[in-house]
């Protein structure tokens, strides 16, 4: 009878214990879309966050954010669960980072200050994020825990640090730093701040880094010619590509495709600023100095766009460390961009 009655227990506890790990499994992925899938923000209307297809279509508002703030440095979380950005309340003076699900719910305020915190960027766990702030007097840049539990400063320099993004590979990350006396450079650093490396070392200004789900690219934005343009190069600064067309317009915030093989990218003109998607390859100088061939513009949703970035169900990158010698692996997207070739 005791036998009978352990027995018993064990089983309603290995029960319940199963219902515990596998539940909150399937709640945490249950706001990832299902599709391909742009965030963006719109500007004009109070501070909006959209949702479209890649191509643009089926678009949707999923949270307006209060204050009439404008809403920039959008961040897809690894998994598509989230997207981090910050809320400009006073230009580069008042502003703070939030996470809402991807569904446009939960809303949470990580930073909460006065001052400026923004430009975050998810670790390819999901569990960390790096962002810019001037709680040091100067923008440097800093991590966080994905509840807002402020790290260590990664950068700790006397010119600002901003505009960071963390390689899917989370070894590395990429940003905007004005050290050397130029306008701006591209900086690459590891995730303890060591190992410095400017890849872009030029008299130009040079911001918006982002890497491609791979870790192998950057792309980013440069004002080397004038007005900006985007810019692609290797992880170690080679091979650098001019992407867009000369500037007769601003292009602004670029972002790869979950494949790599493309990059959108906001054009300004116009009174407008519209989401362009181009393949992933130099432009033809004969082109015109708008879309050509491979060139798309997405459909407008009546105001205009910021920071669209572009998530895949199909191409998550899947984190683990390898318990024998701790070392982080990324996984899974490997498959699953072989299969879609």
């Amino acid at each position: 009878m005791q036998h009978s009655i352990t027995t018993l227990r064990l089983s309603i506890f290995t029960g319940v214990f199963l219902v515990s790990c596998f539940v909150p499994i399937f709640s945490v992925h249950a706001q990832a879309p299902t599709g391909s899938t742009i965030a963006v923000a719109s500007v004009g209307d109070g501070g909006t966050l959209w949702l479209m297809d890649k191509d643009g279509e089926q678009q949707r508002a999923i949270h307006d954010i209060e204050g009439d703030p404008v809403v920039l440095g959008l961040s897809w979380s690894p998994d598509g669960n989230k997207i981090a950005f910050f809320s400009e309340k006073k230009k580069d003076v008042d502003s703070d980072v939030y996470v809402v699900d991807a569904d446009g719910k939960g809303l949470r305020n990580l930073t909460d200050r006065q001052g400026f915190d923004g430009w975050p960027t998810w670790h390819p766990s999901g569990q960390r994020l790096a962002f810019t702030t001037d709680r040091d007097g100067n923008l440097e840049i800093y991590t966080m825990s994905a509840q807002g539990v402020v790290g260590g400063n990664l950068t700790n320099d006397a010119v600002p640090d901003q505009m960071p993004a963390w390689s899917p590979d989370g070894r590395n990350i990429a940003f905007a730093s004005k050290r050397g006396k130029t306008l701006g450079d591209i900086w690459v650093m590891d995730t303890s701040g060591g190992n410095l490396q400017n890849l872009t070392d030029h008299r130009g200004q040079d911001i918006e880094p982002r890497f491609s789900l791979d870790s192998k690219k950057i792309a980013w934005t440069t004002r080397r010619f004038g007005e900006g343009v985007i810019m692609t190069m290797d992880a170690d600064g080679q091979n650098k590509i001019q992407i867009s067309p000369n500037p007769e317009n601003e292009k602004r915030d670029p972002a790869f495709s979950p494949d790599g093989k493309k990059i959108i990218y906001i054009r300004f003109g116009g009174g407008t600023a519209n989401i362009q998607r181009r393949s992933v390859k130099q432009f033809a100088k004969v082109e015109a100095n708008l879309c050509a061939a491979d060139c798309f513009e997405l459909p407008a949703i009546g105001f205009p766009t910021r920071s669209p970035v572009w998530f895949d169900p199909d191409f998550v990158v899947e984190w683990a460390v390898s318990p024998a010698d701790k070392r982080p692996l990324t996984w899974g997207w490997i498959k699953r961009l072989g299969q879609s070739r």
